[in-house]
């Protein structure tokens, strides 16, 4: 991910001026609202799997790893050796999805595998020469991956009779956006605690376990593992349904997506019946290069978008691959080279606000944002 000023309007920046800008300060604050409800002692594993939720892996990571925070987990490889490519040093937990083949692999880029089944873990034993950390992930009921709740402790006691493998990590996920899935989170994760403590019975101690993510301790839940795994509340992202709980105080990390007009036209007063033309209502119109290509989606039959100019809003009137087109009205000062604000930003351009014009969730539009465009920290 490169780093772009938008003030700095290098030939590279301007040859395809659109540009995502982060809020360095949000994620900060996030990042100590989530320590504030935590007991002392108790680890944070930062999501930031999937780009970090669309917001640019390695900025926001630099920014988490400066605050402190003692793992980062992603689900890809290719984000992981981005970490340590960018010379971030905070261990990094890859979550399930290499098959036992890639072990070797894994652990020599100094990362921490999880596993879920026997074969796994023997790769991980076989690949190395000495004793290496791994977390063992538990299915409690979301029914994704991991080992399942009635052989998990069979499995941890197998590894640990692997020459060299330590668990150093026992988690689960089980989410939840409604008031039912809260019921059902609540039950699960009561089994996985009653399994961490079967295993300290056993006699495997396992030093971080973490079983509550973002819905939970958006709600305030507490509990007995030694670590937590933020991922959305981090971004300002609520996890649930309004109805449930606001995601106030966290807030957004997302800064905007901008792009600069490229063309301003005079169409007269005619509208024409074909193109553009059939929803345009204003004589002039101004186009950005920020379109599907760039991750945006126009809004769905029925409703209008808008973009911002200068906090005045300007309507939406057609997304092609590489393109957006706007009407401009007449009293409107605009030129070639403005910045237009495209998501984010607040108020009327609130990502919630855009998602609800294409009729997806906010984490649908930001993801479709993501790796398209450079990031900017602000």
């Amino acid at each position: 991910m490169t780093d772009m000023h938008p003030q700095v309007h290098t030939a590279t920046a301007d040859a395809h001026p659109t540009w995502m800008e982060i809020d360095g300060a949000a994620l900060r604050h996030n990042l100590d609202e989530i320590r504030r409800r935590l007991a002392d002692g108790v680890q944070i594993i930062a999501s930031v799997k999937a780009n970090a939720y669309g917001h640019g892996i390695v900025p926001v990571a630099r920014i988490l790893a400066a605050a402190g925070v003692e793992m980062l987990a992603t689900g890809s490889y290719e984000e992981a050796l981005s970490l340590r490519g960018a010379g971030i040093e905070t261990p990094v937990l890859l979550l399930a999805g290499a098959l036992p083949s890639a072990m070797g692999e894994i652990l020599a880029q100094g990362l921490i595998p999880t596993i879920y089944d026997l074969a796994g873990a023997r790769a991980v034993s076989q690949a190395s020469a000495a004793l290496v950390p791994v977390f063992v992930k538990v299915d409690c009921g979301l029914g994704r991956v991991g080992v399942g709740l009635d052989q998990a402790q069979a499995l941890i006691g197998e590894i640990t009779g692997l020459a060299n493998v330590r668990v150093q990590g026992l988690y689960t996920h089980v989410s939840f956006q409604d008031s039912d899935g809260m019921a059902y989170t609540k039950a699960r994760l009561a089994l996985f605690y009653d399994l961490v403590k079967s295993l300290q019975a056993a006699g495997l101690d396992i030093p971080m376990t973490q079983g509550l993510a973002s819905s939970a301790l958006l709600m305030g839940w507490r509990d007995d593992c030694t670590a937590v795994c933020p991922g959305h509340i981090l971004f300002g992202l609520n996890p649930v349904v309004s109805s449930l709980a606001g995601i106030a105080p966290f807030q957004p990390v997302l800064g905007a997506v901008k792009s600069r007009v490229i063309q301003v036209r005079d169409h007269g007063g005619l509208a024409l019946a074909g193109g553009y033309h059939k929803n345009r209502r204003q004589r002039r119109t101004a186009v950005a290069p920020c379109g599907l290509n760039d991750g945006y989606r126009g809004a769905v039959a029925g409703r209008d978008a808008h973009v911002l100019h200068g906090g005045r809003q300007l309507r939406v009137i057609g997304v092609s691959l590489e393109h957006v087109t706007v009407e401009v009205p007449d009293d409107v000062d605009i030129a070639v080279g403005d910045t237009l604000v495209i998501a984010g930003g607040g108020g009327s351009l609130a990502l919630e606000q855009v998602a609800q014009w294409q009729n997806q969730r906010p984490i649908d539009t930001m993801m479709s944002f993501s790796a398209r465009m450079p990031v900017v920290v602000v």
